[in-house]
């Protein structure tokens, strides 16, 4: 059985924080869009670094990601390219 690699969510509208914690179980992602989905916060989008493999994670045009956020995953996931 093959594992999921990547997980393109773009401007999907209704996913929330609590629907980001479903993703973190899921060691083999390594890449990840989240860009245009805007009811995400930064508390939720902090979590995301459980994902210790990503390689690339897409957050344009989403509300919640802000330079703080962008500071805490350079400090947290080193080898991912983030998006903004």
């Amino acid at each position: 059985m093959s594992s999921l690699k990547s997980l393109y969510l773009r401007w999907c509208c209704q996913v929330q924080d609590f629907g980001l914690q479903h993703l973190f179980g899921m060691r083999s992602l390594r890449l990840l869009s989240l860009a245009g989905c805007p009811l995400l916060t930064t508390t939720g989008l902090s979590g995301l670094i459980q994902l210790h493999d990503l390689e690339e994670l897409e957050l344009t045009n989403c509300p919640g990601a802000t330079a703080e956020l962008f500071k805490y995953y350079s400090q947290h996931l080193p080898h991912c390219m983030v998006i903004e």
